[in-house]
C-alpha cells in the first residue's frame, strides 16, 4: 500500500462526486484528483486491499458514465492537519478502454475545457407569449429577431404562442 504515483493528475476544483462500489455496495465519495493510473476520492469509507473496487463517475470531457475497476494504493483513515491530507483512499486503476484512457490523459494534462457537443447552433431558447387576438406586425417584428413559432396553445385570454430560436 506504499506505491507513490508516478503519472500526472490533475486536482478537481470544485466538489465533484462520484460513486465507489466497494465488494458490491456503493458508497458516495468526492473525487478530489484524476489521472490516467487513478485518483485520490476523499470518504471515510473503511476500504481493506482484498476488496473488490469499481469506481463509477461521469468521465470529464466525455460527459458518459463509466464504470473503472480500481485497487487499493494507500488510504488515510483521518484528517491530518499538520499537511492538510483529508481522509480517503487513492486508487489505481486497472483496464481501462482506450477512450477512457486517452480522456483521462487529455484532462490530466489540459484540465477542463469547453466541450464541443453540443455545438452552439445546437442552442435554442424558447418564449411563450400571450396574445388577445393575431397581430400580424407582431409576430413579423418577432420573426424578423431571429423567433419561429413552433405551436400554439389556447389560452383563458386569447392564445399562446410557443417561439423559438437559435442562439
Amino acid at each position: 500500500m506504499s506505491d507513490r504515483r508516478r503519472g500526472r493528475r490533475r486536482r478537481i476544483p470544485y466538489v465533484r462526486s462520484a460513486v465507489l462500489v466497494v465488494d458490491g455496495r456503493s458508497h458516495i465519495v468526492a473525487l478530489q484528483d484524476l489521472g490516467p493510473e487513478g485518483a485520490f476520492l476523499a470518504t471515510r469509507v473503511v476500504v481493506k486491499p482484498q476488496h473488490g473496487l469499481v469506481l463509477k463517475l461521469v468521465l470529464p470531457r466525455s460527459g458518459h458514465e463509466v464504470s473503472l475497476p480500481c485497487e487499493l494504493v494507500w488510504r488515510n483513515a483521518s484528517f491530518d492537519a499538520t499537511i492538510g491530507r483529508r481522509a480517503g483512499v487513492a486508487v489505481r486503476f486497472k483496464n481501462l478502454t482506450e477512450e477512457v484512457l486517452r480522456r483521462t490523459e487529455e484532462f490530466a494534462t489540459q484540465g477542463f475545457l469547453p466541450a464541443p457537443d453540443p455545438t452552439p447552433s445546437e442552442h435554442f431558447e424558447y418564449r411563450t407569449v400571450t396574445f388577445p387576438d393575431l397581430d400580424m406586425d407582431e409576430l413579423n417584428r418577432l420573426g424578423r429577431d431571429g423567433w419561429r413559432l413552433v405551436s400554439t396553445l389556447p389560452s383563458p385570454s386569447g392564445f399562446q404562442l410557443v417561439l423559438m430560436r437559435r442562439l
